[in-house]
C-alpha cells in the first residue's frame, strides 16, 4: 500500500493523508505513478461508501519492486510533511501547499516535493531534502522554480548530518562588545551550487535555524609607515577575515552560522526572511570596519614610536659599558747602535698631551729627563712615510779629573 504517488497530470506529489477528494479513482488513465519504481498505480478507497481507507496500490496488489527506495521516499516525505505543518502555523502565512517544480517521472531528481508558502506578498519555495542529489538535479529544480514561480525566494533547509554539515572548529567573533562563538562549516559543491544559483541554504536544528554568512581569510597589506611585526600578540596581527552577507560570497573559504529562532522567519511583516540573522551580520560588518581601522592605525603608531624613541641612557643600577681605548700606534723602533744612555725617540712625532698614554720604558734604556715631568718614552704617531735614518750620536768627551789638594795649595802660593 502506497502512501504517496506521482500525479503526472498536475506534476505534483499526492499524499493520501491530505485527502483525495476530487481525484479520479482507479487507474485514471495511468496518471498515478510510483515514485520509487515508476510503475502505474491504482487509487483505491476514493469512492463514497468505500470499505477501505484511500491508498495507492500496484496492480494486482503486488509490492513495489524497489522497497528500499520506497521506504527512503516515505521517510523524506515525512520530513516535508512535518515542516509544512510548522510553516502553516507561522504567523503571516496565508497559503501553504506542496509541488515538485521541474520533476520528470521518467528521470526523477530524487528530491522530495517542495513547499509553496505565501507570506504577504512574498512567495517562498522551501526545500527540505533528506540528502542533496547531484548538482545537475539541483540546477534543474532551481531553473524550474524560476520559470514557474518568478521572483519567489528559494530556500533550502538541510538537516545536520555528516553528509550535509561538515563542521569545523567554532569561529570567534566580537558581537556588541562580547566574544561569541559561531558554528563554522566547510560548504560542499552542492551547497555552493545552490548558493551561487541564488538559493538560500539554511540548516534546521529543531526550533532553531542556522543562517550562513561568508568568511574569507586574508592578510592586511604592509603599507608605508606601518609596523606589523613588533606587536605584543601571540598571533600575527595581519591575519584577519572578511564577512560576506547576506549570503556567502563565491570566494568565501568557510561559512559561519548565525542561530535564530524558526518563528522569527516571518517576523518581518509581508516577508519570509531571517531578519534577526541579517541584523547580526550587519553588526559583524560594523565590528569588522572598526577592527580594520584600529589595526591599521596601531601599525602606524608602532612604526612612529620605533622611529621617535632614542637609545635609552644607562640607568644608575645598570653598569655602563667601559669606554673603548683608541687604537694604539705601533711601538717605535729605537735608533740603531744607540747606547743604553742615549736611546731617544723622535720628539716631533709625539702625540698631543690629551691623547698621550703612559710611557713604556724599554728594557736597558733610560728616557731623558724633562723639567717638572717624570722621565719616560714618548710614543710617536704612525708615520705617513718611512722615517729618515736617525742622526749619529757625537763622540763622548771625557772631562779632566779635578786637581788634588796639594796642587791647589801650590797654585795658590804662586799667585801670591
Amino acid at each position: 500500500m502506497g502512501r504517496s504517488a506521482w500525479n503526472t497530470a498536475s506534476r505534483t506529489t499526492v499524499w493520501v493523508d491530505d485527502g483525495v477528494e476530487g481525484l479520479p479513482p482507479g487507474m485514471a488513465g495511468g496518471r498515478y505513478r510510483c515514485r520509487a519504481c515508476g510503475e502505474p498505480l491504482i487509487l483505491k478507497g476514493a469512492r463514497q461508501n468505500a470499505k477501505v481507507q484511500p491508498h495507492f496500490a500496484h496492480r494486482g496488489n503486488d509490492s513495489c519492486s524497489r522497497p528500499e527506495q520506497e521506504a527512503s521516499l516515505d521517510a523524506a516525505d515525512e520530513v516535508v510533511i512535518r515542516l509544512r505543518e510548522q510553516i502553516r502555523a507561522l504567523p503571516g502565512i496565508t497559503h501553504c501547499a506542496t509541488a515538485s517544480p521541474g520533476e520528470d517521472p521518467e528521470n526523477p531528481s530524487g528530491l522530495p516535493p517542495a513547499i509553496l508558502a505565501q507570506c504577504g506578498t512574498t512567495t517562498v519555495v522551501i526545500e527540505a531534502p533528506s540528502g542533496l542529489p547531484g548538482q545537475e538535479a539541483i540546477r534543474r529544480r532551481i531553473r524550474a522554480v524560476r520559470d514557474e514561480h518568478a521572483g519567489a525566494a528559494h530556500v533550502w533547509f538541510l538537516k545536520r548530518d555528516l553528509g550535509q554539515f561538515q563542521q569545523l572548529p567554532p569561529h570567534s567573533v566580537r558581537l556588541r562588545g562580547q566574544k561569541v562563538l559561531h558554528e563554522q562549516v566547510a560548504p560542499n559543491e552542492r551547497q555552493q551550487a545552490i548558493n551561487e544559483a541564488g538559493g538560500h541554504v539554511y540548516w534546521l536544528d529543531g526550533k532553531a535555524v542556522l543562517v550562513p554568512y561568508g568568511i574569507r581569510l586574508f592578510q592586511h597589506p604592509v603599507r608605508r609607515g606601518q609596523d606589523w611585526a613588533n606587536w605584543d600578540w601571540r598571533s600575527d596581527p595581519r591575519e584577519d577575515w572578511l564577512i560576506s552577507k547576506p549570503r556567502p560570497a563565491s570566494d568565501a573559504h568557510t561559512w559561519g552560522l548565525v542561530p535564530v529562532a524558526f518563528v522569527s522567519l516571518t517576523r518581518t511583516q509581508g516577508a519570509f526572511r531571517p531578519a534577526d540573522a541579517h541584523q547580526v551580520m550587519d553588526d559583524l560588518y560594523a565590528a569588522q570596519e572598526r577592527r580594520f581601522t584600529w589595526r591599521n592605525e596601531h601599525a602606524r603608531e608602532v612604526y612612529a614610536a620605533a622611529r621617535a624613541t632614542p637609545h635609552a641612557e644607562p640607568e644608575g643600577d645598570v653598569a655602563a659599558p667601559a669606554p673603548q681605548a683608541p687604537a694604539s700606534a705601533p711601538a717605535p723602533t729605537p735608533a740603531p747602535d744607540a747606547g743604553a744612555e742615549g736611546a731617544e725617540l723622535r720628539p716631533d712625532a709625539a702625540p698631543a698631551p690629551e691623547t698621550r698614554r703612559p710611557p713604556q720604558q724599554q728594557a736597558g734604556t733610560a728616557p731623558p729627563a724633562q723639567a717638572g715631568k717624570p722621565t719616560g718614552a714618548v710614543l710617536p704617531e704612525r708615520p705617513t712615510a718611512p722615517p729618515p735614518p736617525p742622526p749619529v750620536a757625537p763622540p763622548r768627551v771625557t772631562a779632566p779629573p779635578a786637581p788634588r789638594l796639594w796642587q791647589r795649595l801650590v797654585d795658590f802660593a804662586r799667585r801670591r
